[in-house]
C-alpha cells in the first residue's frame, strides 16, 4: 500500500455498522484490535479519497493497518475526531517505529 504520511490524527470515536463489522471478519480483525490501534500509538497517512491510514500495534503485538473516513457517503464531514471504519487488516510492515 502506498500513501503519504501526515500529521497526528486524534480519534475520539469510531462509527460501526453491520457492513464494517462483517468486513473486518473477512480480514480476521476484531473490533477490539481496531480500537486498540486507534486509541494507541500509531503512524498516520493519507490514501485514496483522502482516507486516513493508521499503522499500529495491538496489545498482543499484531501490526494492523486501519483505514478511516472523516466523511459519510454523501461527503458530509463527521464531527471532529469521529471516523467511519472502512477496513482494517494485518499489516505486512512489522518494523514501524512509534
Amino acid at each position: 500500500m502506498c500513501y503519504t504520511y501526515r500529521k497526528m490524527v486524534v480519534v475520539n470515536g469510531l462509527i460501526w455498522d453491520d457492513w464494517n463489522r462483517e468486513h473486518l471478519d473477512k480480514h480476521r480483525i476484531t473490533i477490539e484490535e481496531v480500537e486498540e490501534v486507534c486509541h494507541g500509538k500509531y503512524k498516520t497517512g493519507e490514501s485514496f479519497r483522502k482516507r486516513i491510514v493508521l499503522d499500529g500495534k495491538t496489545k498482543s503485538g499484531k501490526m494492523v493497518t486501519v483505514i478511516l473516513s472523516s466523511e459519510d457517503r454523501d461527503s458530509q464531514p463527521y464531527e471532529e475526531g469521529i471516523y467511519y471504519v472502512i477496513t482494517a487488516f494485518e499489516s505486512e510492515v512489522q518494523d514501524v517505529q512509534f
